[in-house]
């Protein structure tokens, strides 16, 4: 089967990558998942990390109560739109 997981990267100011979020389907649902790098505390950004990490985020979900970085809702409202368009008939969780 062809996956079919929609990915974007968050990007700083500057243009670096420092996060990723993901759509995908679960149990014939759409969900998401994100991932942010926390460069203060001296950690690099890793494009298969990032991956692993919002893709488990979509699968055991992350709850509503986690306060996500500004930037990862600005793309996570842009993915939830585009997700509506790519996966057409398919519910949204």
């Amino acid at each position: 089967m062809k996956d079919t997981t929609l990915k974007q990267l968050v990007r700083d100011r500057k243009g670096d990558p420092r996060g990723m979020v993901i759509a995908t389907v679960i149990d014939n649902t759409v969900r998401f998942g994100w991932s942010y790098t926390n460069t203060k505390a001296g950690d690099r950004f890793n494009k298969q990390k990032a991956f692993v990490i919002a893709s488990g985020r979509a699968e055991s979900g992350w709850g509503q109560k986690v306060k996500i970085p500004h930037r990862v809702g600005k793309v996570l409202c842009e993915m939830a739109d585009r997700s509506v368009r790519y996966y057409k008939g398919i519910p949204i969780a």
